[in-house]
């Protein structure tokens, strides 16, 4: 049934001249120019994309003391990511989208001065949720304090704006990280004092901020998540929140395109995520390489990737959502692919003082975290398209199990490496993710048109 908006939903779109409830495809870049769009609080999530998006995906795994123990780390942080609707609609109910950003960033900051200490994996892990609650807390609310507060026709400027300085922050932290090293505990403290330097920030520039009249989520458009690997609490991944109600109603009107999609996404992102997280830790373990080697290899990627990201936009506008999600999916078999043949290849012979396998090891980091805007675009143009009732619940649904998926594989990940090694755990998943090519060879074959 067609939804028939209310009074105060009605006078709401009279006063912000509010576009249709039902989301455009998502295929939305950054603007060419950057500087008139962005405004001074927009350093906050600079400052939380240095430490979330780049200095934590390989701080965490390399100080966790093992695979396992940072499989279970990584995992219970991407875990609590889940939490985002709580936080979502209380800040809108409430109208605490302030306070709620505040007391995320505080709770990370807490966490992040509790992780390098020696208090036993129990606790650490209790503190890897908080760390994930506060990061989620923090990031569901980034993107209402344009769309509350600025007219619809700059929205899409203003976050793009927002996620390119984002993206650009997790490249920095991921050099910060090389240049840091193996000293965890100065690399925790680096981090917590960003964002305990990003608290401050938040309440000078966010002060005078006032809202009118709220404006529900589902009237912007979907942004794919930026960065290297739209890490998995990133504020465009925690915009589009669902309802319990929402949930219920997609649920009863599924279809089958929508419902492959998110099977073959949840299935290859569980097996993706169990490679992505210990790569890291398998390449200093099993090539003896520096810590530096990883960062620098993945901050020259996501460096890479944000400018390949408007490529894929104009291709998936062209071709079609569905042939740029066979792209990314066939890059990223591809890349584990490579990085099964290098990691059972092991150490092997010595080219200059290197185990011999490290380049294509590292050839496969690239192309794994370059493929990202390919699924990142089309994925979330693909879940606004084929969604069979309201896109946002849609979105919220298809940005959870992302969450859930990537936690899966980080648990699974980190086992698995210790059970049957890290060489294993890529051809299990290069053929799982080789397999989602095929399944997903039917999503939408028509070009998706500009909205």
């Amino acid at each position: 049934m067609e939804h028939v908006p209310g009074a105060a939903e009605q006078e709401r779109r009279r006063l912000f001249h509010l576009p249709s409830p039902h989301l455009p495809h998502g295929l939305v870049t950054f603007p060419r120019q950057l500087l008139p769009w962005i405004e001074p609080w927009f350093l906050v999530y600079a400052c939380l994309g240095v430490v979330q998006g780049g200095m934590l995906p390989l701080l965490l795994p390399l100080s966790a003391g093992g695979s396992t123990h940072a499989g279970l780390i990584v995992g219970v942080m991407n875990l609590a990511g889940v939490s985002a609707p709580f936080w979502g609609h209380l800040a809108d109910r409430r109208r605490l989208h302030r306070q709620v950003l505040l007391a995320g960033m505080l709770a990370a900051f807490v966490a992040l001065l509790a992780m390098p200490t020696d208090i036993g994996l129990p606790l650490k892990t209790v503190f890897a949720a908080i760390l994930g609650v506060g990061f989620a807390a923090a990031n569901t609310v980034a993107n209402m304090f344009i769309v509350e507060v600025r007219p619809p026709d700059e929205w899409d400027e203003r976050i793009g704006a927002l996620q390119a300085l984002s993206g650009v922050g997790q490249v920095l932290g991921l050099l910060l990280a090389g240049v840091i090293g193996g000293r965890f505990a100065l690399a925790y403290g680096v981090a917590a004092a960003l964002v305990a330097a990003s608290v401050p920030m938040a309440l000078l520039t966010l002060r005078g901020i006032r809202v009118p009249v709220p404006v529900p989520r589902a009237m912007a458009a979907a942004h794919p998540p930026l960065g290297g690997e739209g890490w998995g609490g990133s504020p465009e991944r925690m915009f589009h929140i669902s309802t319990w109600k929402g949930l219920g109603r997609l649920l009863c009107e599924l279809e089958m395109p929508f419902a492959r999609l998110m099977i073959v996404w949840f299935v290859a992102f569980i097996a993706i995520g169990a490679v992505f997280t210990m790569l890291p830790l398998a390449l200093i373990r099993v090539f003896g390489v520096s810590t530096g080697l990883p960062a620098t290899t993945y901050a020259f990627a996501a460096a890479a990737s944000l400018v390949v990201y408007p490529l894929v936009t104009r291709l998936s506008k062209r071709r079609s959502a569905g042939f740029a999600l066979q792209a990314g999916f066939a890059l990223r078999a591809i890349a584990i692919a490579l990085l099964a043949v290098s990691f059972l290849w092991g150490p092997g012979g010595m080219s200059d003082g290197i185990p011999a396998a490290v380049p294509l090891a590292l050839a496969g980091f690239v192309v794994l975290v370059v493929a990202w805007p390919l699924l990142g675009v089309s994925g979330t143009a693909l879940a606004a398209q084929l969604a069979p009732g309201e896109k946002g619940e849609a979105l919220g649904l298809f940005n959870a199990s992302t969450a859930l998926a990537s936690a899966i594989g980080a648990f699974l990940g980190g086992w698995a490496m210790d059970v049957v090694g890290y060489g294993t755990v890529c051809m299990v998943a290069a053929v799982i993710v080789a397999l989602a090519v095929l399944f997903s060879g039917g999503e939408n074959k028509r070009p998706a048109s500009a909205g």
